[in-house]
């Protein structure tokens, strides 16, 4: 009594006394012996939990129930004496039946519980920021998820829901509670390190624009790359030859993305990153390098859902972030961002790119009905299908959901898009409808671009429009695929002044794409038009209509041996803006063969140094250098 007084010491007795059965405190007891909390037990029932501490091996409900009622009653008469209670009350609490069986325990939260014993509150009575119904409702979402997926063998689903506004945890769902052996059920994905896929996408387009790099719909090269021997692929394995970035992040192709980092800097995007506080990207940016933005770093869905939330805070005008807390009382220093690394405009334009995704199939049809949700979101997967994430965002909301193994099992079909998205739409059927963000007019500025190129206009571009930007956007260059073309006057043939007379040209302005971009591009759009062919005796040095898109100049090129044991051949491609030039290709010149249409050609050839000089059927050459290796 010299440390505690006696309300404290009464409150810690009742913490940890036993109540039989493994049971530990009044709490616990009152919940596994009547199914809910002390405040709401009557006479007879906290009477009969009182007499429990005294032999909690030997009697308790459903053991020993003759001699547990004889001592309860006793308490009751006790009580009924010092005038505690009257005769009515202790004749009535005495005729209260004893469960007979104790009640489960009630498990809607397991991994929050956990967590919260693991961050030092073990035997501590704590309120959280829990929303009682919807967590119901969302334990019942991954139930019934769980049972679809298992029978493709995925097992685990975790969901997180933050309230944007308050900051604070509103559902918690660690993990589905499965009965698959070997599932890891009792592992909390929420905070488990796993790989980001493209989650980490509209990050890098956010900083992009707010710093100048980019306009929201500048076209991004979307052809075969490598860099530094790193060769990304899209999802789809096909190149679309450029792509607005808007529709490149809406579409999650990784060659734009690996391209955008590249021209941003890998440095510049991690420093960022970091001051959104993912900790579980610890190695330095070298580490990484440009996987980073493909699922090379890991992250999980605690972090994640947080820097979601701070985009959403600080488009609602919030000059300070703060990580979600889950304690209703939260501790006296708040985690929060001061400055954080996003504009409101950039962030503006990120989610207007994200309302443009097409939702999963369960979800067609969504923007025909007035009460649809709109949401900003993204998805991704991991290299081997092992992670599928998708993040959704509303004014108030932010939904998180991750699914696939807690073992990394990879499973044919486990993408973002099919079996994570589904989820996240439907837990945000069981949030309250809510307005769309206000446009930040403040932090941005109206300009005139260019529509085909996504560029500032130029004075030649000849379909424009008017959009608001990050006011940094205005560092940005003016249209770099608009030139004036010379063309004959009846605009079949492109001329100049040493092949036909001056006042019969005609002058033109024309959308020209590099030729390994406009190679892939014009498959995918007929309706581009490509430039017309130069007239006869006309010089066309100027123009190029031929270039290299494997190997480029000066590369080192490794054979490898083929399985049957045989050494095998390097594949060379061109691209011609002429769908129907024969192109004939010099090996050091020697003669090695011609292409028509699809300009490949396989070389077989021994260590060295080489050159390869190519001349297509209008006389038009190009010469590259590169080496064999042994």
């Amino acid at each position: 009594e010299i440390t505690y007084s006696k309300n404290e010491i009464i409150n810690l007795y009742a913490s940890h006394a036993p109540f039989g059965g493994n049971v530990v405190g009044l709490e616990a007891a009152s919940w596994r012996y009547f199914g809910r909390e002390p405040a709401q037990l009557s006479w007879g029932e906290i009477t009969a939990l009182a007499v429990l501490p005294n032999a909690p091996a030997l009697i308790y409900p459903g053991k020993n129930q003759i001699k547990l009622k004889s001592k309860r009653d006793r308490l009751l008469d006790k009580l009924n004496q010092k005038g505690v209670i009257d005769n009515e009350t202790c004749d009535l609490a005495k005729s209260e039946p004893l469960p007979e069986a104790p009640f489960a325990i009630p498990q809607l939260v397991p991994h929050l519980l956990d967590r919260a014993i693991k961050e030092g509150n073990k035997g501590k009575r704590i309120i959280t920021t829990i929303d009682y119904s919807l967590q119901k409702k969302v334990n019942k979402i991954v139930e019934n998820y769980h049972g679809i997926l298992s029978e493709n063998e995925i097992h685990n689903i975790a969901i997180l829901v933050l309230n944007v506004e308050k900051g604070t945890v509103l559902s918690y769902v660690g993990n589905s509670n499965c009965k698959h052996g070997n599932s890891g059920k009792d592992v909390d994905i929420i905070t488990a390190p796993r790989s980001t896929g493209s989650i980490l996408k509209p990050f890098l387009y956010a900083f992009m624009q707010q710093d100048g790099a980019i306009l929201p719909n500048t076209l991004i090269p979307d052809i075969p790359t490598q860099i530094a021997g790193y060769s990304p692929k899209n999802f789809n394995e096909s190149f679309d030859g450029v792509v607005p970035a808007s529709e490149a992040l809406a579409r999650s192709l990784n060659i734009p993305a690996v391209r955008m980092l590249r021209d941003y800097s890998i440095e510049k995007f991690y420093t960022n990153l970091k001051k959104l506080h993912l900790h579980t990207i610890n190695q330095p940016a070298s580490h990484y390098g440009l996987s980073i933005i493909l699922g090379g770093a890991e992250a999980n869905l605690w972090g994640l859902s947080n820097a979601y939330m701070g985009m959403a805070q600080t488009l609602n005008g919030s000059n300070v972030i703060a990580f979600a807390e889950f304690y209703k009382d939260p501790p006296d220093v708040i985690r929060t961002v001061e400055n954080p690394p996003f504009e409101p405009g950039a962030i503006w334009n990120t989610f207007k790119a994200l309302t443009t995704l097409n939702r999963p199939s369960q979800e067609t049809g969504w923007q025909e009905f007035q009460s649809s949700q709109k949401i900003a979101w993204k998805t991704g997967t991991s290299f081997g299908h092992r992670d599928a994430w998708s993040i959704g965002i509303t004014p108030k909301y932010v939904v998180g959901v991750w699914v696939g193994n807690a073992d990394g099992e990879g499973r044919p079909g486990l993408t973002g898009t099919r079996v994570a998205a589904p989820v996240l739409f439907k837990v945000f059927k069981q949030l309250p409808y809510n307005n769309w963000f206000q446009k930040p007019d403040w932090d941005l500025t109206t300009i005139t671009v260019c529509k085909q190129s996504g560029y500032l206009a130029s004075e030649i571009c000849t379909n424009t429009k008017e959009i608001s930007i990050s006011k940094n956007g205005l560092k940005t260059v003016t249209c770099p695929y608009h030139q004036i073309v010379i063309l004959d006057n009846e605009k079949k043939f492109r001329v100049n002044s040493n092949c036909y007379p001056v006042s019969e040209m005609q002058l033109e302005s024309w959308f020209v794409l590099p030729p390994i971009q406009e190679w892939y591009f014009k498959r995918k759009n007929p309706f581009y038009k490509i430039l017309p062919p130069f007239k006869k005796g006309c010089n066309q040095e100027i123009f190029k209509n031929m270039d290299v898109i494997y190997p480029k100049d000066l590369t080192k090129i490794l054979i490898p041996v083929e399985l049957d044991g045989n050494k095998g051949k390097a594949v060379f491609e061109i691209a011609h803006r002429n769908t129907n030039t024969i192109i004939f290709w010099h090996l050091d010149n020697t003669y090695i063969g011609k292409t028509k249409n699809t300009h490949r050609m396989e070389i077989d050839a021994k260590p060295g140094q080489y050159k390869m000089t190519l001349v297509d059927d209008q006389g038009e050459s190009l010469n590259f250098n590169f080496e064999i290796m042994d």
